[in-house]
């Protein structure tokens, strides 16, 4: 690991010997106090936390940093704009000794963005086993962005079992920073043709013209007259 990216590793909470390491990938810009702040109060007792903080990184790169220099067999990633309830790591623990083969769990996600458990894997509420994340080779940066984290998710899925567990919630405040890359698009779906069709693809008539819509960047247009932004929490 070089000089730099040893001072972009923060470590914020500390253990001696974590049950749950919590990785945070940020840039300088972003403020990732008070999500620590919100991580130093949860119930859990053995836990540490991993900021990333480096400019020069994507995310991808920096989850796949914070992956690697994790101390802990269970590692929870979240982004520095969630307010994790005080529960989250102690249901994350509870979760992944309900189930001795667990490798990725998702829970539900409120506030700016909201998620109810459709395999897509947000990376802002996700966990998974360590070993078995590194032995599948971590983040694939060719999705940076964009649907890294489905594509994460869907590959531990050939490794073990994967849970959607209602107890571990996340509080989302602000809409999701990333907006749809149609290049990562379609080298999920070339990729993974089956799971797509399954996940990805809307069942009704009302939900495909909205997709259609969000694919367009209808929505992303509606959402910068009313936020004032391009970015769209949508799909």
């Amino acid at each position: 690991m070089t000089a730099t990216a040893a001072s972009s590793l923060l470590r914020p909470i500390e253990h001696p010997d974590p049950a749950v390491t919590v990785i945070v990938p940020t840039v300088p810009d972003n403020d990732h106090e008070a999500v620590v702040a919100c991580l130093a109060r949860q119930c859990a007792d053995a836990y540490d936390v991993l900021v990333v903080n480096d400019p020069e990184l994507g995310v991808c790169e920096a989850r796949n940093l914070g992956l690697e220099h994790a101390d802990a067999d269970i590692v929870a990633f979240t982004d520095d704009d969630c307010r994790p309830p005080a529960g989250w790591v102690e249901a994350i623990e509870r979760a992944f000794d309900e189930h001795a083969d667990l490798v990725v769990l998702e829970g539900p996600v409120e506030g700016g963005m909201t998620y109810e458990g459709r395999r897509k894997y947000p990376t802002c509420n996700l966990a998974v086993d360590r070993e078995t994340a590194l032995a599948a080779g971590g983040f694939d940066e060719r999705f940076e962005y964009w649907r890294e984290d489905t594509e994460f998710g869907w590959r531990l899925e050939e490794h073990g079992t994967a849970v959607y567990d209602e107890r571990v919630r996340m509080v989302h405040p602000e809409r999701p920073r990333s907006s749809i890359v149609q290049a990562n698009e379609a080298l999920l779906k070339q990729r993974y043709p089956e799971k797509y069709e399954d996940v990805i693809v809307p069942d009704t008539l009302p939900e495909r013209v909205n997709d259609w819509l969000w694919r367009k960047g209808v929505w992303d247009a509606v959402d910068a007259v009313r936020y004032g932004s391009g970015v769209s929490g949508r799909g």
